[in-house]
């Protein structure tokens, strides 16, 4: 459910940035008669990049009447710091707003923001006038941009309402869909398997088979770290996971900054092409399915148009693996 909060009270400024990509540095103070919309969100959320094309939406359509939209990237994860990877994934994205990279969390902390994505809307006085929680509510989100920017003396009387995307329900018998599912020990809640030693390595896992759903289950040598789980020199690996969901991601990056490849199977086969995530690679020989891992981000694995039940099964060899999370629309 969306959370949905109205502040009173002046914007804090976006001070002790690391960057700013699109834009010479803004303060806060010199947009006032301007609308500002704080969109705060990080490259490799699901929910976050769910968003972003409305953002790009308001942006276009809204930017000549006064609306200034600021994305501040805050990480989640270590690789998320990195400028040159913000940068890259703005240019990607097609993301053409100022973006600041908030990688000491200077901005989060000043505004006292817990959450991806949350916007925060800032009327022409500087003050913050309305708050949003979570994907979705993107009526709600113009109605108060288009409010705020007549209060600042737009004229929107021929300016139509964007049409928002409508949100899926969920299939019939299906509660809830998988959660994020972090790996790493910081905010793991544990395997399906438990580890066991042989000579040389007690960081070995042997899977039993028999998967619950929403558990991740090992295979071969793997070690946790803070923020991933790492796959160990040794045998080749897999991650197994039976989920419910219509998207499956995954966030992965590379120990070396290597590029690798993981084979992906969905119900014991290759991911079939009507089910395949936009990430997804095909052997033109063995029909094999994988994924080619060359920038620490979200890999999206698999699309289905609607809620179903599966189990992805993620392999390799290499000991450049590291698995951030699982996260599921």
């Amino acid at each position: 459910m969306n959370i949905i909060r109205t502040l009173a009270g002046r914007s804090p400024e976006l001070n002790g940035v690391v960057a700013w990509i699109n834009s010479k540095p803004l303060f806060l103070r010199n947009l006032h008669g301007k609308v500002v919309l704080i969109d705060f969100w990080t490259y490799s959320c699901v929910n976050c990049l769910n968003t972003i094309p409305h953002m790009k939406a308001l942006h276009k359509k809204y930017a000549k009447h006064g609306l200034v939209i600021i994305g501040v990237h805050t990480p989640e994860f270590t690789f998320e710091k990195n400028t040159d990877n913000v940068k890259a994934a703005v240019k990607r994205l097609g993301i053409e707003y100022p973006v600041v990279v908030d990688s000491e969390l200077e901005v989060w902390n000043a505004f006292g923001n817990s959450y991806w994505p949350r916007q925060y809307l800032i009327n022409k006085e500087g003050k913050i006038i309305y708050d949003h929680v979570g994907e979705g509510g993107y009526e709600e989100i113009e109605r108060n941009v288009r409010k705020a920017l007549a209060e600042a003396g737009a004229n929107l009387n021929r300016e139509a309402q964007i049409a928002a995307p409508k949100e899926k329900s969920r299939a019939k018998g299906f509660l809830f869909i998988t959660p994020e599912i972090y790996l790493g020990y910081a905010r793991s809640k544990g395997f399906g398997n438990a580890k066991v030693c042989i000579p040389g390595s007690c960081e070995h896992y042997v899977d039993a088979k028999e998967h619950v759903e929403h558990i991740p289950y090992l295979h071969g040598d793997w070690a946790q770290h803070k923020e991933f789980l790492g796959h160990e020199k040794g045998e080749s690996g897999y991650i197994a996971l039976k989920y419910v969901a219509r998207k499956a991601n995954i966030v992965l990056g590379s120990a070396s900054g290597k590029p690798y490849t993981m084979a992906v199977t969905l119900d014991g086969k290759p991911v079939p092409k009507n089910m395949a995530g936009s990430d997804i690679k095909r052997d033109d020989k063995t029909g094999a399915t994988y994924i080619l891992v060359d920038r620490p981000d979200m890999y999206n694995l698999t699309s289905i148009p609607e809620f179903e039940k599966h189990e992805l099964r993620l392999i390799t060899n290499s000991d450049d693996c590291a698995a951030y999370t699982f996260t599921f629309s």
